[in-house]
């Protein structure tokens, strides 16, 4: 993959993002890859990369920052590639003491991995309040309130589920390993094509995690007001009587992954897959 012009974000309010950000640009620049390093966010800095065309977004933070900006450039159709400076660092490739040698390899020979993402659309009667994609998830949930609430699921072939619990998750492969693996949903390769529904602690409901082919549509309410959360960054709220559709977007996710690791071997690094 040829390499010849980078968007460098750096995790908001982070001074060590901050610093190493400067650090990446000028071995980028000697290198000759044009490279322009946005601090505050991407809108700004696009304008500046337009003429030459955007190869690479490199992001230095934690999974976190990637998803967010995920969503805002998704439409560029642009390889990410992340630094990571958080916990899990399940898309963040690169660790801060070997992002040199990683990036040499980048720039050569990094396998382009390529994940189907979520759209959601929240309608209220015949009107479309809400819309958007989703990385990881797309959550109904109870809100603030610690109480139940009861999410009436329209699955395929016209079944309806009435589920009582704390909400319900709707699932990329990609965020199989975040909030839906916590609340016991299967742990599911990245690239395949499948939409997974997991309940939250559901109450004398024996609905077991499931996993759909990309191409369904499905759709959701909820009894009572509750949340509509996007990848646990977005948060809308649902009114009894709105419908949250969920179906495939019409544009992937495309990050550079190290070509050695496979993702069992990283399940394995990062703790999920553990001997007895």
């Amino acid at each position: 993959m040829n390499i010849n012009s980078v968007l460098l974000i750096t995790k908001k309010g982070s001074r060590e993002a901050s610093v190493l950000g400067r650090e990446v640009k000028a071995w980028l620049e000697e290198l000759g890859v044009r490279t322009v390093l946005s601090n505050a966010g991407p809108a700004d800095s696009l304008s500046e990369l337009k003429d030459s065309g955007l190869d690479l977004i490199m992001v230095l933070g934690g999974d976190g920052t990637i998803l967010s900006q995920a969503r805002k450039l998704l439409h560029l159709q642009t390889p990410f590639l992340g630094i990571n400076l958080g916990q899990v660092g399940f898309m963040a490739e690169m660790s801060p003491d070997s992002w040199k040698e990683h990036l040499q390899g980048a720039v050569l020979d990094w396998r382009l991995s390529k994940r189907m993402v979520l759209g959601y659309h929240l309608k209220r009667g015949n009107r479309t309040v809400k819309k958007g994609c989703a990385i990881n998830e797309v959550v109904i949930n109870r809100g603030e309130m610690a109480r139940l609430i009861t999410v009436l699921l329209d699955l395929p072939g016209g079944v309806r589920q009435s589920i009582r619990s704390d909400g319900i998750i709707f699932s990329t492969p990609t965020g199989s390993t975040a909030y839906s693996f916590s609340a016991g949903g299967p742990l599911v390769h990245p690239e395949l094509e499948a939409m997974i529904i997991t309940s939250i602690c559901p109450f004398l409901h024996d609905f077991k995690p499931l996993v759909l082919p990309a191409s369904e549509t499905l759709a959701a309410c909820s009894d009572v007001d509750a949340w509509l959360t996007v990848d646990g960054q977005l948060g809308f709220r649902i009114r009894p009587g709105d419908r949250v559709e969920i179906a495939r977007h019409d544009e992937d996710f495309k990050i550079l992954c190290v070509p050695v690791q496979t993702f069992a071997a990283k399940l394995e690094a990062k703790g999920f897959l553990k001997r007895r």
